[in-house]
């Protein structure tokens, strides 16, 4: 089976179009950053549509900012050659991106 992302185009006021993509099975997650503080993976945010990851490349090329979470979302991401593996940072313990294209 192949992997599968959550992903939901956004449209600022300014024109920009972020992309927003998570691992599927993250969304609704909530990823504890210290002992006060998690944020969660959230519907609104993430949870427009659940894709396949062969699709990913035709919303990347939509979008001209990327927020990108997960595992599976950032290995692909570093293996097409979008972003560099040293750019990464973990939030809750997980790798995470955000790119401005």
């Amino acid at each position: 089976m192949t992997d599968r992302f959550w992903i939901k185009l956004h449209h600022s006021k300014t024109g920009e179009t972020i992309l927003a993509v998570c691992d599927e099975e993250l969304l609704g997650k909530r990823l504890k950053l210290n002992e006060q503080f998690s944020i969660e993976v959230s519907q609104s945010f993430y949870g427009g549509v659940l894709i396949a990851r062969d699709d990913l490349d035709k919303y990347l090329k939509q979008a001209t900012i990327v927020n990108m979470l997960g595992e599976k979302a950032i290995s692909y991401a570093v293996r097409k050659g979008f972003i560099v593996e040293k750019a990464v940072i973990k939030v809750g313990g997980i790798p995470h991106i955000q790119l401005y294209l």
